[in-house]
């Protein structure tokens, strides 16, 4: 039966400390690399700058704890950090909803009120439910796979994207909503003939 000293423990510590400082230095230094691309594309020019300072400032730490004395728990501290730190500033990016998306909402427009026979006009409806709520939409008509279509544009922050696309089923449905940059396109509860859109 082995018994872990003091001295163990100090040697572990003098061991562990080190990596997991630098693995902590990397995760905030590559964290604040998202961040900064994400102002730098808003043309967010002193929060750009500060979060490069930062950015540098925590990389320069890390990398000097790494060249004073290489080993391999050290490089490993490096390597998880950087991974790590990608994936955290990803996901806090995420949560956040930093940043401008276009909504994209399509609706037919060859619909007709089934008690007098008029066209719905969907994609004004829902242009003008969004302009009521104070934001702003573009309706263009076009020509899908069997008809016509209006698509609603809506430029607003990435937080907005969810009011926008509740707005608009509030007013249809069935509309498509597309996000940009978004993984999957926000499809209606149920889905739109393939014909329409």
């Amino acid at each position: 039966m082995s018994v872990i000293t003091d001295l163990d423990l100090l040697v572990l510590w003098a061991v562990v400390w080190p990596a997991a400082t630098i693995a902590l230095l990397r995760i905030g230094d590559v964290a604040l690399n998202v961040f900064r691309v994400v102002f730098v594309v808003q043309e967010r020019q002193l929060l750009a700058a500060t979060a490069a300072a930062l950015e540098a400032t925590m990389w320069l730490t890390a990398a000097g704890i790494v060249f004073s004395d290489i080993t391999p728990t050290r490089a490993a501290g490096f390597v998880i950090g950087v991974g790590a730190g990608t994936a955290i500033g990803v996901r806090i990016t995420r949560a956040l909803r930093l940043g401008m998306v276009t909504v994209r909402i399509y609706v037919d427009a060859a619909r007709t009120d089934d008690d007098d026979g008029r066209p719905l006009d969907l994609g004004r409806a829902i242009a003008h439910a969004l302009h009521s709520e104070g934001l702003r939409a573009t309706v263009f008509r076009g020509e899908g796979f069997g008809g016509p279509v209006d698509m609603v544009l809506s430029t607003i922050r990435r937080r907005e994207a969810d009011q926008v696309i509740s707005i608009a089923r509030g007013v249809e449905p069935t509309a498509f909503a597309a996000v940009d940059n978004a993984l999957h396109p926000a499809a209606g509860p149920t889905t739109v003939s393939a014909g329409r859109v």
